[in-house]
């Protein structure tokens, strides 16, 4: 039997696998350094983008906060307004406050009764005078109940006295003390309202 030398061939096989192996392992290599280089390109670029967003993100932030400073502002402002248009019409109905009493009390005035004097200050009317009867004062004191301007009658002092000289005889004196309604919104407003309403 013949003998055959395997060995040159096993050299030559064991030397092509090992360039072959060698190829692969450059080409895995290769591979890997490429992928690892468009990892890092896509995420550097979203990295970029997200970047971008956030830049912008914060640039609107920023004009959002200076838009609620500016709200801020002018918010302040509008209560700066409402208080001084709110002093003013107060004064405007004070203004016209005093001839709204006058015209009240003469309006509610009643036969019997004489004023004497008459005091305005802080929200109350005081007014003197003398009535022919107690039921006179009480006429008068029902009539202010019911008013616009005039509210809550109370009588501060009621004495008997000598009339005066032109009208001789026994009279009563009297203070009475009434609110001021500022905004005219007494009983008979509210019946306007209500025959108005009725009526349209």
């Amino acid at each position: 039997m013949a003998h055959i030398n395997l060995l040159p061939w096993r050299e030559t096989e064991r030397a092509r696998r090992k360039k072959e192996y060698l190829y692969l392992l450059g080409a895995v290599a290769v591979s890997t350094v490429a992928l690892i280089m468009i990892v890092n390109f896509w995420v550097g670029h979203k990295q970029e983008l997200q970047q971008e967003r956030n830049r912008y993100l914060q640039t609107e932030i920023a004009k959002l906060e200076q838009q609620i400073v500016e709200i801020s502002k002018i918010k302040e402002q509008k209560k700066n307004l409402t208080r001084r248009i709110d002093v003013i019409e107060a004064l405007q109905q004070r203004r016209h406050l005093p001839v709204q009493v006058m015209n009240e009390l003469a309006r509610v005035m009643v036969p019997g009764v004489f004023l004497t004097k008459l005091e305005v200050m802080d929200g109350k009317v005081l007014v003197e005078g003398y009535c022919e009867s107690n039921n006179h004062l009480a006429n008068l004191m029902r009539e202010v109940e019911q008013a616009r301007w005039l509210a809550s009658p109370r009588v501060q002092q009621i004495v008997a006295a000598n009339g005066p000289t032109d009208q001789p005889g026994r009279i009563h004196a009297f203070k009475l003390e009434l609110d001021v309604l500022h905004q005219g919104d007494g009983p008979i407003k509210q019946d306007e309202v209500m025959a108005s309403a009725v009526g349209g």
